[in-house]
């Protein structure tokens, strides 16, 4: 019940290195979603008015204290709705989600610090170096999963996005 997508993006981290991950859509139609994940970084520009700007453009090289912004758009390929959508993206090895900065319109996002048990923000515990517990920040999650509430209509596009920082 996945479709993936593979993407890598060539880095200067320190040494140049090769930040690889995988984004997945799961859903009960097999197959009908199909995924493009984009990294770009925020372009500060003086518009046509005089007035400060900002777009996102595509990488060519990132350095640390970089934030790159993931864009993942989701497509119904098939004929008939597709129910059960969850896309889980993996934050890139050498980066850190930064906090709140998830957003896909109408999904409930959820995060991992090991890929295989998801939850809300403040239901994620970490041990704590005085043998307790404490809620998880953001920059030690491993994963995001945006799952729709809804099933996707036939030739349905949307997008989720979040930025991560290059260590």
């Amino acid at each position: 019940m996945r479709n993936r997508i593979v993407w890598q993006l060539a880095a200067a981290v320190g040494a140049s290195a090769i930040l690889a991950g995988t984004a997945a859509a799961q859903s009960a139609e097999r197959g009908c979603i199909e995924l493009k994940t984009t990294a770009e970084l925020t372009q500060s520009y003086v518009d046509d008015a005089g007035k400060s700007a900002t777009r996102l453009v595509p990488i060519n090289k990132v350095l640390p204290g970089d934030q790159v912004v993931w864009t993942i758009v989701a497509s119904n390929v098939c004929a008939k709705p597709a129910a059960d959508v969850a896309i889980t993206n993996a934050v890139p090895e050498h980066m850190h989600y930064i906090g709140d900065t998830a957003f896909g319109p109408g999904a409930a996002i959820e995060f991992s610090l090991d890929g295989k048990s998801f939850a809300a923000p403040q239901a994620l515990t970490v041990s704590a170096a005085d043998g307790g517990t404490r809620t998880a920040r953001a920059d030690e999650y491993s994963y995001i999963r945006f799952v729709l509430g809804r099933a996707m209509g036939p030739s349905e596009t949307l997008m989720v996005r979040y930025r991560a920082v290059v260590l």
